[in-house]
């Protein structure tokens, strides 16, 4: 009898003590890493897949596929070395990465060029969403023509030169070269498979030339050997994808970071007598200006405009209109803007969650309710703001 009651008290207080647990666990502003793993990752890697049930989530970039896309460029610098700290490269799925992937898919390639704009405040994740766009458009068979930031080749070039093929433009040879390199990467293995050929003869000098039927892949060796040439290989190498995807043999995805630097009144360059060069005065300009127009077809052209790539007083707003001015807004005009905006509460959280589960965010406050309210306000919900708070350096 005693030992039947002892028995009934037992269960009775392990019952107290689970029901308890279970009702701590819930009130608990700490969750579980299986609670965190079903709130802020996907296990979705295709971002042909991703749609509106992905956002706010993260997914990670093979490690294959980021040294194809991201070995010579496409990453903000801090962002890279954070992801080489935390040991694996993890995007957020967000709303405008995901409506310019609908659109791709939704896009009827037969007519011209689709022209989307990126835009909104500094730090928001305009380079990330293209990184995320670039994924799908390597995933998806596209020739890729990246451009990972315009204003390094106003800004911070390594070398220019009066230009081999026009005397009244400016060469980047050592710019050239690494865009060069950098499209290769990218591409190297689906040209193989396209085998896209010359359509004319390049003329690079009395003994050097690139005869028509050649394949592009002759180009792009000749533009990395020879950087005197580099820039006109650029120019060649663009010519002849567009001719490409005119004629059905392609379909090419251009992703140029920082558009509205070729529309900028001021560089770093200057001629022999001192006055400024304007980015109208370059050939890369000329290039990457032709590829953006909408006069071809088999190809979409996602740009993004940024604060920080054309810095003048007169340009304090961050929207289209403004960043282009009137030439790059012409340029471009039709386009479909898509504005990238600070984190919402969900994104924030997640963003949260992703750093804790990392170990990146050790401090026992962050995990409460009152410590995500505090990183919210002093980081104005600003994706970089975040970063930079919860960096140790």
């Amino acid at each position: 009898m005693i030992l039947k009651r002892k028995v009934d008290f037992c269960c009775q207080g392990y019952r107290w003590f689970s029901l308890n647990a279970r009702l701590f666990s819930a009130m608990s502003d700490t969750p579980s890493n299986s609670q965190l793993n079903s709130t802020f990752r996907t296990s979705e890697p295709y971002p042909a897949n991703h749609g509106a049930l992905h956002e706010g989530r993260f997914y990670t970039v093979p490690n294959g596929m980021q040294k194809q896309l991201f070995s010579f460029g496409g990453l903000p610098k801090k962002f890279l070395r954070l992801s080489e700290t935390l040991n694996e490269l993890s995007i957020m799925v967000r709303k405008p990465s995901v409506e310019v992937i609908n659109h791709l898919k939704a896009t009827n390639f037969a007519a011209p060029a689709n022209r989307y704009v990126l835009y909104g405040k500094p730090g928001t994740g305009k380079s990330l969403t293209l990184a995320h766009v670039l994924h799908y458009g390597a995933s998806s068979d596209f020739v890729l023509i990246h451009v990972p930031w315009v204003p390094n080749w106003f800004r911070r070039f390594k070398e220019i030169t009066p230009s081999a093929q026009d005397k009244q433009k400016y060469d980047h040879p050592i710019e050239s070269v690494e865009w060069l390199r950098h499209f290769a990467s990218q591409n190297s293995a689906l040209l193989q498979k396209l085998q896209l050929n010359t359509t004319q003869t390049y003329t690079w000098s009395k003994r050097e030339s690139t005869p028509e039927g050649a394949y592009l892949g002759e180009l792009i060796d000749l533009g990395l050997n020879r950087a005197k040439y580099a820039t006109g290989c650029v120019a060649a190498l663009l010519d002849e994808l567009k001719k490409a995807a005119t004629q059905d043999k392609c379909r090419c995805l251009v992703v140029i970071d920082g558009f509205n630097a070729f529309f900028s009144t001021k560089t770093r360059a200057t001629r022999e007598d001192k006055s400024m060069l304007l980015p109208s005065d370059f050939a890369l300009t000329d290039s990457f200006l032709s590829i953006t127009r909408n006069d071809w077809n088999n190809a979409a052209i996602v740009v993004s405009v940024d604060l920080l790539a054309h810095p003048t007083a007169l340009r304090q707003s961050h929207l289209p209109r403004y960043q282009l001015g009137k030439e790059g807004f012409e340029h471009l005009d039709p386009f479909i803007p898509i504005e990238v905006s600070n984190y919402n509460d969900r994104e924030l959280n997640a963003q949260i969650d992703y750093f804790i589960e990392r170990n990146w965010l050790q401090q026992p406050k962050a995990h409460t309710a009152s410590g995500r309210e505090e990183l919210s306000f002093t980081s104005g919900n600003n994706p970089f703001e975040l970063m930079k708070i919860i960096a140790p350096y």
